[in-house]
């Protein structure tokens, strides 16, 4: 058995992933049920994309970074590593198998958004629904490409320095990308010609450029080719650093004291 079998065996073994699934399936239609969208029932499909999204970041963070971590650090700890090394299968081979593995079970969640968004939050005017369909693939896309490269980096860390590391360096940049940049940009425009802001805000992973969340609630429509474009050849950069970083720092056998 290949390790990208052996992680995919070991995931469907734990059973963990049905818990998430029936999370990110169950939750957007019941959760804005309990909001009093009588008043306005127009509301009601918005708040379904609005959760459907935000379930399927929290599931990305709490979950599928944790998991990145966890099997990071077991691969070099338990000697699966160095078996698969000694069976010729390079350093190289074993991160991707591990993080493909990951990502393959993600990609449901991401699917399960989607079709929660086409099918339970269409809007009526075929105009708006054309757009709201791209939105969501436009979400999609920018979605995976955030946090695919974080979960790689879990990967990489954590099989050299464990699994805390391994997970709470990705979730920070993933949070700080997400939020923190936003303050950041914040505090910079209050205070003017600072240069050190300045220079931590451009070097920082603007992870908020993939929240079409606020896109989808007051349905703006889809971004402008020329703009997704552009954020994918960003997201694309952000990949080549962060898989080149947790490919070096990635091992396969264990530290020695």
């Amino acid at each position: 058995m290949d390790l990208f079998r052996l992680t995919i065996s070991t995931l469907m073994a734990r059973r963990m992933w049905v818990v998430v699934l029936l999370v990110a399936i169950i939750t957007p239609i019941v959760f804005p049920l309990f909001t009093p969208y009588e008043t306005n029932t127009a509301l009601l499909e918005p708040a379904r994309a609005q959760t459907a999204w935000t379930c399927a970041w929290l599931i990305g963070i709490l979950w599928t970074l944790s998991q990145a971590a966890r099997f990071g650090e077991s691969n070099s700890r338990s000697g699966i590593g160095s078996y698969f090394r000694a069976q010729g299968v390079g350093s190289l081979r074993q991160i991707f198998a591990i993080w493909s593995a990951i990502m393959l079970f993600l990609l449901p969640v991401v699917l399960v958004a989607v079709a929660t968004c086409l099918l339970f939050a269409m809007p009526a005017n075929p105009q708006e629904a054309s757009m709201w369909v791209w939105t969501n693939l436009q979400f999609a896309a920018l979605f995976l490409l955030t946090m695919g490269p974080l979960a790689l980096l879990g990967v990489g860390l954590a099989s050299r320095f464990g699994t805390l590391i391994g997970y709470v360096v990705p979730t920070g940049l993933c949070l700080y990308g997400l939020y923190g940049v936003t303050y950041l940009g914040m505090t910079i425009r209050l205070r003017d010609d600072n240069k050190v802001l300045e220079w931590l805000y451009a070097i920082s992973p603007q992870y908020h450029l993939a929240d079409l969340t606020p896109r989808l609630i007051f349905k703006m429509g889809h971004l402008p080719w020329a703009d997704f474009t552009s954020f994918l050849l960003y997201f694309l950069a952000i990949t080549l650093v962060l898989g080149c970083s947790a490919t070096l720092l990635f091992r396969t056998d264990p530290l020695r004291n």
